[in-house]
């Protein structure tokens, strides 16, 4: 009988769909465990973060296509410059810092 139910939970495991462990938005991202975000947001690490190695940051909404044309420059992770942060934004990119890269 005992054999029976083991049997029966270990089948029940197998067929059930997996609990979610996606991230919703404003909840925690990547990090040790390298959580993933919900479909249609992105995981941004805080400014200056460029270096942490397993650091943590928090699930956003993606950007749309779409940016005003303002000119107000921030430098990626990657020492790519943006003309703005929605563009960087819509990249996923990591921002390093606010202003032009030094190149």
């Amino acid at each position: 009988m005992r054999a029976f139910l083991l049997l029966a939970r270990l089948t029940c495991l197998l067929f059930l769909p997996a609990p979610s462990l996606a991230a919703a938005a404003g909840e925690t991202c990547d990090g040790k465990i390298g959580i993933q975000c919900d479909a249609g947001l992105w995981c941004e690490h805080p400014a200056g973060a460029c270096s942490v190695a397993d650091g943590a940051g928090t699930c956003v909404e993606e950007s749309g296509p779409i940016c005003i044309e303002v000119y107000m420059p921030v430098c990626a992770c990657d020492d790519v410059q943006y003309s703005n942060d929605c563009k960087r934004k819509v990249a996923k990119a990591q921002l390093d810092h606010v202003g032009a890269c030094e190149r």
